[in-house]
């Protein structure tokens, strides 16, 4: 695997590869692997030896790093097949495959958002126990007002348009 988390020594390049300390990596690595275990009632060499086949990442942190390197830095499949010896499509099975291990282990140790709710009144529950909420809503759609006037009073200015160039300034 040409992706060697073993080189890695300093805290500011695993922060830079994965987006993570060292410490943090190992800690989700162990929670990586019970979940793994738990849901495929085995070690990765274990399903390797009764599947017959070669393991392409040979360790828990082989694959939790491959997995958030992909999140990190978004490579076309192609790029990451390449990094680790495989083609595109072997390499996106690999990621989706463990991206999905690695999401269901967030998600039972509650590092992960709640998504989904049964009701308004469950969201509404969650929500008391919150001190402060803080919300993206930088791409919310707005409905456009009819009017001048009223379309207007909502617009940003971003998209001034540029006063023309004198003959002067050419």
């Amino acid at each position: 695997m040409s992706l060697n988390y073993k080189a890695i020594k300093e805290d500011r390049q695993w922060r830079a590869t994965i987006g993570l300390s060292q410490v943090k990596f190992e800690q989700l690595v162990d929670l990586f692997k019970r979940s793994y275990e738990h849901l495929n009632g085995g070690s990765l060499e274990q399903g390797a030896y009764n599947l017959k086949k070669t393991l392409i990442l040979k360790s828990y942190e082989e694959v939790v790093f491959y997995v958030l390197f992909q999140l990190k830095n978004g490579l076309t499949y192609d790029v990451l097949g390449f990094l680790v010896g495989v083609n595109s499509s072997q390499a996106r099975k690999l990621f989706e495959r463990y991206r999905k291990v690695l999401e269901i282990s967030l998600f039972q140790s509650g590092h992960l958002p709640r998504r989904n709710f049964a009701s308004l009144e469950e969201f509404r529950s969650l929500l008391a126990t919150e001190s402060e909420i803080v919300l993206d809503v930088t791409e919310v759609g707005v409905q456009r007002a009819k009017g001048y006037e009223a379309q207007k009073k909502d617009y940003s200015g971003k998209k001034k348009a540029h006063p023309q160039e004198s003959d002067s300034d050419q």
